[in-house]
């Protein structure tokens, strides 16, 4: 028994000596590496902080007994070190900010309060870092002494770190601080959430704060799931900007809160067109039917500005729906809006809409005829068709030219084949109508057909025909019609 009881001291006494031993396992290798930081070569230079990056990615490795510890003991041996190169300092703080462990706390703390700013910017953020609360207590302990830039820091961290423990500070600079620190307290608060963090932003907003510090309280609530619906209210309501107020509404509807409707009304009523904007465009993007129609139903009595915005919104409403707003603002409203509306037609519109955009390219100004004639050719409903081919077969010439224009915007059943006949016709303004059309949408069989039509045509309808195949027959024409035109003296023999 005596044997065994003296054997025990010596097994702690070797251990605690390998501790030791290992304390300055790293000392000498991070040593031999910030040397080579002195050299001004660059590739040197690189070379030196792969090798840091290397060594304390092996050394912290989890298969490494206190890896961390021994190599933040190495790490903070050599930043201690005067011979140690300022360059090497840097980089040496910036693995302690991946690894080190609170034994480096207090000699970053030393450094931080130091006179070399890049130095102690570094060793803030290798803090920062740090686990534990010996860290957040160490960038607390040091914030009475920093300057205003230096404390925005420290709250940055804090933020950063995300800590329950530090919102009573933080939340001490939120209500004694200059607006510049009491808005970063609010994004710090903002950031690390809670209850508490939530509770006292809605308090210090009910302070009546600067500007400058309510938007970023403001901020701070709106990026909290648990911000209260009273505080969204009233954010909504007396928010330092529209973007606020947009963000606040938009949480409400997304909560589909009781009184949101309500919200929505009073913000539609309101004198301040910023609050109006804000209801329509929250309202329609919702995708909820109540609230989209508390804004359509009143469309008949909004102002230029407003009905713009609704314009821009029915993208998120119902086609059915949409369609019928935009007729109603077409039909009651000026170009700017009927452009707009037009384009909703466009997208969204049914045998409902054909009139009106027909209507839109044969009376509207240039800017509403070129919008009509795109929304004809998008349009998805076979009645825009069938309007085109009974223009194309009309007796009333004026409609027959219209549905000749109409076919250069909107490929039509049979509508070639009419243009044929038109052609052949011998009326002047037809055939004109036809051949202006087929300009833009013949292919090579087309004018193989006008070629072959012009031979026993007029001599009006033929030079009209020949004029066009000498433009489009280089081109688009087969050889052989191109060998006939040269035959005839029409085109001049290519050079090929």
């Amino acid at each position: 028994m005596i044997s065994l009881l003296r054997i025990r001291p010596l097994i702690t006494s070797l251990i605690v000596s390998a501790s030791v031993l290992n304390a300055g396992e790293y000392q000498e290798q991070v040593m031999e590496i910030a040397e080579a930081f002195s050299s001004s070569d660059p590739e040197t230079q690189y070379t030196a902080r792969r090798n840091l990056e290397i060594l304390v990615s092996d050394a912290s490795a989890p298969k490494e007994f206190r890896g961390s510890e021994k190599i933040t003991e190495g790490l903070l041996f050599a930043l201690d070190n005067d011979q140690t190169p300022r360059e090497a300092k840097k980089y040496i703080l910036r693995q302690l900010a991946r690894v080190g462990t609170p034994e480096a706390v207090n000699p970053l703390v030393e450094l931080m309060s130091g006179k070399d700013a890049l130095l102690a910017e570094n060793a803030r953020k290798a803090i920062e870092s740090i686990s534990g609360s010996k860290a957040r207590k160490a960038l607390i302990s040091v914030y009475p002494d920093l300057g205003e830039a230096g404390k925005l820091d420290i709250l940055k961290s804090l933020a950063h770190r995300g800590e329950p423990g530090s919102v009573g500070f933080i939340v001490e600079q939120l209500e004694v601080g200059s607006d510049e620190i009491a808005a970063a307290a609010a994004w710090s608060l903002g950031r690390i959430g809670g209850s508490r963090s939530i509770n006292s932003l809605s308090s210090a907003y009910s302070d009546d704060p600067s500007t400058k510090v309510a938007a970023a309280i403001e901020q701070a609530l709106l990026s909290n799931d648990r911000v209260t619906t009273d505080s969204l209210y009233v954010i909504y309501r007396d928010g330092t900007s529209a973007a606020q107020k947009r963000a606040a509404l938009r949480r409400l509807i997304d909560r589909q809160d009781r009184g949101v409707s309500d919200t929505i009304a009073d913000g539609l009523a309101s004198d301040d067109p910023d609050l109006r904007l804000i209801a329509i465009e929250s309202a329609l993007s919702s995708g909820n039917d109540a609230y989209q129609s508390i804004v359509l139903d009143q469309v008949s009595e909004m102002d230029s500005e407003d009905l713009l915005a609704v314009l821009a919104g029915l993208v998120h409403v119902d086609a059915d729906r949409a369609e019928e707003i935009a007729i109603e603002i077409f039909d009651n409203s000026d170009e700017p809006h009927q452009l707009l509306a037009i384009d909703v037609l466009g997208r969204v519109g049914s045998a409902d809409s054909v009139g009106t955009l027909l209507r839109a390219f044969d009376e509207g100004g240039r800017a509403v005829k070129i919008k009509a004639s795109l929304a004809i050719a998008r349009i998805d409903t076979p009645a825009m068709d069938t309007w085109v081919q009974a223009m194309l077969n009309s007796v009333v010439e004026k409609d027959v030219l219209r549905g000749q224009e109409l076919l250069t915007h909107r490929n039509v059943k049979g509508g070639k084949d009419r243009l044929i006949q038109h052609v052949k016709s011998g009326s002047p303004s037809q055939v004109r109508g036809a051949l202006r059309t087929f300009s833009m949408i013949a292919d090579t069989k087309d004018l193989d057909l006008l070629f072959e039509i012009s031979r026993g045509s007029s001599a009006e309808t033929k030079r009209l025909i020949e004029s066009l195949l000498q433009k489009l027959g280089p081109v688009y024409g087969s050889v052989a019609l191109n060998r006939k035109l040269v035959n005839l003296g029409i085109v001049e023999p290519s050079e090929g």
